[in-house]
């Protein structure tokens, strides 16, 4: 590891923390495509059509409450992916940069500059993913009284949405959901869905209370 040693040193502080930042949060990446990729394939033999706009019949829930969800902001920018896109993509941007020679100030704007583009392109690409999970082949009535377990935090009260992830007729999904909780789903939480807004929104609330 004499090589890693020499280019490490080589590197100077700006760049030791670039590439503090690019390397473990490429590894992530990579697991995270790889996740990807085989939930995908776990949901290639779902052949059941949606029916998500008539799910909102089958709940006691008040529409105008329900409402809070479908008009929550969909096109999330800061999730786990697109930070995580973030760091690694602006980090090796920063480190090509300082390997061409621009001075420290240009590879840090380089290295934002790149970062800001990835955070995007996840947010792009994750909704165009999450857009296709629901659009031809998963009815989301079939996650009443499903287990599921917190991706992203939900707020109370149905202040804004968070997103739960489960296995769904076959496929590891990722969905966006709500909550009448008092208090914020934090990540990792257990909930249980409740019902289905008039959207495509869960209404979870956490398993035992």
């Amino acid at each position: 590891m004499e090589w890693f040693s020499i280019w490490w040193n080589d590197l100077g502080l700006i760049g030791q923390i670039m590439a503090s930042a690019a390397i473990p949060m490429t590894v992530i990446m990579i697991l995270q495509l790889i996740l990807m990729i085989i939930g995908i394939g776990f949901g290639s033999d779902s052949d059941t059509d949606v029916d998500a706009d008539d799910v909102d019949a089958e709940t006691d829930y008040d529409a105008a409450e329900a409402s809070n969800c479908g008009n929550a902001s969909i096109f999330r920018i800061f999730t786990i992916r697109g930070i995580v896109a973030f760091f690694a993509l602006g980090g090796w941007a920063g480190l090509a940069a300082l390997a061409a020679g621009l001075h420290p100030f240009w590879a840090i704007q380089i290295s934002l500059f790149a970062g800001v583009c990835a955070l995007l392109l996840a947010a792009i690409v994750i909704r165009l993913a999450l857009k296709m999970q629901t659009s031809g082949n998963i009815s989301l009535k079939n996650a009443i009284s499903k287990e599921a377990e917190v991706y992203m935090r939900i707020p109370s009260k149905r202040s804004d949405r968070g997103k739960v992830t489960m296995l769904l007729q076959e496929r590891f999904v990722e969905l966006d959901a709500v909550t009448d909780n008092d208090e914020d789903l934090m990540p990792n939480t257990k909930v249980v869905v409740n019902a289905i807004t008039n959207g495509d929104c869960l209404i979870v609330s956490p398993i035992g209370k």
